[in-house]
């Protein structure tokens, strides 16, 4: 036996309900797109605020870095300058301690040369007359070897010529035994015999050589003015107190 069924045929409800689908679609898509609207619209907001932040920080540290860069700059010329101050303190310094040394060097001399010819022009009363004013010796390259210098010198009180001669022995020490050896005896260059004749001075030099084992102690000088008018005159120097460089 068939059954019969019977269904109502409604068309709004169907309409209805799928308007209100729609509806619930369109409102739920809508809500999405706010959403992600509003999230998308934040990380960006935060994305360009990072990025400002971040140039803003890249553009104080180029700044710093410039700043650095030119500090450097400042510090390399600083140190040029001080150390070409330096090289040029350093040698202004030597090119016045030379200065200094040769002008101590030419008063030393000038000292020397007024001494000498005060000596001469104004001489104590005491050491008026012939007298000797300097006899040094100077070792040479040559062991043994010694260069002599001696220098007479007559006042200026005295204007005559005056004439003579001069004797040097050299006292010393041969194996423990005193000994005297007459420069005459040992001289290698220069005047055996030392014969003066002048107004004011006199220079007498040569080289002489000390006999082996000698150990000289002392000079004597003798000055035999001729004539017999003027006396002798004999000074005795030590060796030691002679020698030059």
């Amino acid at each position: 036996m068939k059954k019969v069924v019977i269904k109502a045929y409604r068309p709004r409800l169907r309409m209805a309900l799928t308007a209100a689908a729609a509806a619930g679609l369109a409102i739920a898509a809508w809500g999405l797109y706010s959403y992600t609207r509003a999230t998308t619209v934040v990380d960006f907001e935060r994305a360009q605020s990072e990025r400002d932040r971040l140039l803003e920080e890249r553009r104080d540290l180029t700044g710093k870095l410039r700043e650095a860069h030119a500090e450097v700059e400042k510090l390399k010329d600083q140190v040029v300058y001080l150390e070409r101050s330096r090289e040029i303190d350093a040698q202004a310094c030597s090119t016045v301690q030379a200065s200094l040394g040769s002008l101590q060097e030419e008063v030393a001399d000038l000292q020397e040369q007024v001494a000498f010819y005060r000596g001469i022009v104004s001489p104590d009363a005491s050491r008026a007359g012939v007298r000797v004013y300097e006899f040094k010796v100077y070792p040479t390259a040559t062991e043994g070897v010694y260069r002599y210098d001696l220098v007479l010198i007559q006042s200026v009180r005295h204007d005559r010529r005056i004439a003579g001669r001069v004797e040097i022995s050299l006292q010393g020490l041969d194996n423990g035994q005193t000994q005297v050896r007459r420069l005459s005896e040992l001289i290698l260059s220069g005047e055996k015999n030392l014969v003066f004749s002048f107004k004011y001075f006199e220079e007498f030099g040569g080289e002489f050589r000390l006999p082996d084992g000698f150990r000289p102690t002392r000079a004597i000088v003798a000055v035999l003015p001729d004539g017999g008018a003027v006396p002798k005159i004999e000074d005795q120097f030590e060796w030691a107190k002679i020698q030059g460089a």
